[in-house]
């Protein structure tokens, strides 16, 4: 219990700092996140040797989508016919696309080159990689008000499944995947972390509250919680009960920003963007 107490400080501590510190250390805070769940992804499914690899390629397309409007205005100027496709939305409708391929392409000849052949595993690694790749880069982009109610979603929403898991579940889920996630918990997490967060993005004036943007709060709780079960299948997969001992008591940062991963994108899409 101590341990947890201490992690979840840790952890509050980081988001207040996420949240009050400018943009440029906001930016830092997030990439390092990304960065410790990398190296746990890697460790837990035994890549070790791509690990340095993994990080480089996570670094490269972090940097790129985080400056990307800076990067877009230098091409647009030292190439001016392009400047049409740089200033459209297709540029970032192919970004979507070239991502994962590059990814890919890459990982699949260190791979070969490193251990002259494609390791069990790999492409669940390489999905992972392309997933805490656009999930991290989501929440740099977020506004700060959109990031709040992104930490109202998935708090609120663990914290709620848990209880009412605990003292009325009683159908399992996926009980091999999760044994302790049941049905109940799961409509109760979804349903305070849904009321809870329309109340917190009302006050921030995200949105009016409204049957609309309850169902769409509730959509996201139920991804937050898909989120988790994606994570817990990972560790299943490599026979791990957590993805690293970086936060005492709570496991790895992977662990704890597994739903983080899953919402921040829809947040992005739905106005979030910084």
């Amino acid at each position: 219990m101590k341990d947890r107490i201490i992690g979840a400080f840790i952890v509050v501590v980081y988001a207040l700092l996420m949240y009050l510190l400018p943009y440029n250390y906001y930016y830092s805070l997030v990439y390092l996140l990304g960065v410790f769940m990398t190296v746990e992804l890697f460790k837990i499914s035994s890549h070790e040797k791509l690990l340095t690899w993994g990080v480089l390629l996570f670094s490269i397309a972090y940097f790129i989508a985080v400056n990307l409007p800076a990067i877009l205005s230098l091409l647009s100027t030292l190439f001016s016919s392009l400047s049409i496709l740089f200033y459209s939305g297709t540029f970032f409708s192919y970004l979507l696309i070239i991502l994962p391929a590059f990814f890919s392409l890459s990982l699949l000849f260190l791979s070969l080159l490193t251990y002259g052949e494609v390791k069990s595993g790999f492409f669940p690694v390489l999905f992972f990689l392309v997933y805490i790749t656009f999930g991290t880069v989501a929440l740099a982009k977020l506004t700060k008000p959109y990031f709040l109610l992104l930490l109202s979603i998935v708090w609120s929403t663990d914290t709620f499944a848990y209880l009412v898991g605990k003292y009325f579940g009683k159908r399992r889920i996926t009980p091999t995947v999760s044994p302790k996630k049941t049905l109940e918990g799961s409509l109760g997490g979804s349903a305070a972390g849904a009321l809870l967060s329309l109340f917190i993005g009302s006050k921030l004036g995200l949105f009016e509250p409204s049957l609309e943007s309850f169902l769409l709060l509730t959509f996201l709780t139920v991804v937050s919680q898909l989120g988790d079960l994606l994570e817990s299948a990972l560790k299943r997969l490599f026979g791990v009960k957590d993805s690293g001992s970086t936060i005492p008591g709570h496991g790895g940062v992977l662990d704890r920003l597994d739903s983080t991963l899953a919402v921040a994108p829809f947040l992005l899409v739905m106005g979030g963007l910084s």
